[in-house]
Order: C-alpha cells, then structure tokens, then sequence
C-alpha cells in the first residue's frame, strides 16, 4: 500500500515519518581495496527490488537523478554510486584520486568493487542479491556486467551502451541471465556490441535513436519500453 506524502491529512506525525523514509538520502561506504564510495539511496516499497545505478566515465551518480524517479514510480528503490575517482568518491587509500589518472594505473578493472561495495551496503539493509538489479551506463554498463558475473542470484542487468572494451574493461557475456541491452544507431562501437552479445547470448536488445549511455533514456519513447522491461523483470 502506497502513502503518498502529500495525500497524508491527518496524523502530521505519521506523514512525516513516511516522507523522511521515501526522501532519498546520501551514504557512504568502502571497498574492499580502501576507497569511500559516495551514493543517494532510496528505499524501495515493501519487497520490491533495488536498482544499483552506475554511471559513465566523468559523469556522477547525478547522471540518474531523473530516472530514479520513475523508477520509484515501479516501486523500486534505487542506490546511484559515485565511481572510484569521481565527485564525492575522491578519496582512494593513498588519498584524493582523479579518474583521469586510471589508464595510466590500470585502474579502471578494480572498480567492479565499487559495484561490488554497494552489494554489501545493501545486503547490510536486508536487502538480498535476489532483489537488486544493475542498471550500468558506458564504461558503467561493462562494470555492471563484470561485477554480475560472479553474482548469479542478480536477476536482471540492464547494459546502456557497452562497449567490446571500455578501458581495459570488457564486456562480459552473461550466458544464461535475463539482460537487456541498449545502443542507439548513431553509436556505432556501442551499437555493434549490443548486437554481437544479443545475437550470441538470446538478449533482449533496445534500440534507441540517439545518445550514448543514460542520455537514451531522454527519449520519452525508449523511456518508456525501458521502464516496461524493468516492470516485467521484477
């Protein structure tokens, strides 16, 4: 049953405590390997899945402020993380890091522990692999799929225009799992993947029109076919 925050009239106290546990809230947790990894949670409705969001290269967990709405329209909550490097996520275990110091370092392969670190924060919420999805962006989308490979009670991963190799970050195949993948046209690296992994593995594949990574989702109309895909995977 859903309480919408504005529609509570009576008992303020009630409808207080309602909206705080809807706000979306910033968190904070480590990796195995020392970084502090930054995110916005936001509680999903009783037993419903969670959605880990992962971004691209130079962008923020802000990439998903849109879409975590209508997300939360499904019922799910979200956990959009900042990536080792990025924004709030600077601070690595020898100190403050910029992404653009990874190629050089080969850093870019360990930060499936950022993905892996947000399964934890969540499984310390109650919140078990079978009930949270990987939703990945660019270089994000070869994260997720990486990090899925060795959590197979996921039940679904959505991959927004991975690449053959993001990197040094390949993209994995994920035989046998329930994965959408995403590409628009114009996008022709991300675009021949997706066609190379739907074509090997059986995967649902979304064509967009145009954009790279979550600037798809702002086509109202591949909006709408992702959130349908989402509703019938959960």
């Amino acid at each position: 049953m859903s309480f919408p925050c504005a529609a509570v009239k009576l008992l303020p106290w009630l409808a207080a405590a309602l909206c705080a546990a809807q706000a979306p809230a910033p968190v904070q947790f480590k990796t195995r390997d020392g970084w502090t990894i930054a995110g916005i949670y936001q509680t999903p409705r009783l037993g419903k899945p969670v959605a880990i969001l992962i971004h691209g290269v130079g962008s923020s967990k802000n990439e998903w402020e849109r879409i975590a709405p209508q997300l939360w329209s499904l019922g799910l909550g979200t956990l959009a993380i900042d990536l080792r490097g990025h924004e709030k996520s600077a601070s690595g275990p020898r100190g403050p890091v910029h992404f653009r110091e990874f190629d050089a370092g080969g850093e870019w392969p360990r930060a499936t522990g950022d993905i892996e670190a947000a399964l934890a924060f969540l499984k310390r919420r109650k919140i078990p692999a079978s009930r949270i999805g990987l939703i990945g962006a660019s270089i994000g989308a070869n994260l997720a799929s990486q990090a899925a490979q060795s959590q197979k009670e996921l039940p679904w991963i959505i991959l927004l225009s991975p690449g053959q190799d993001y990197r040094g970050v390949p993209a994995a195949r994920l035989e046998g799992r329930r994965v959408l993948l995403a590409a628009s046209r114009p996008d022709y690296y991300a675009f021949q993947t997706c066609a190379r992994l739907a074509s090997q593995n059986g995967f649902a594949f979304l064509e967009a029109r145009q954009g790279h990574g979550a600037q798809m989702l702002d086509d109202p109309d591949f909006l709408r076919k992702f959130l349908d895909w989402i509703a019938e995977a959960r």
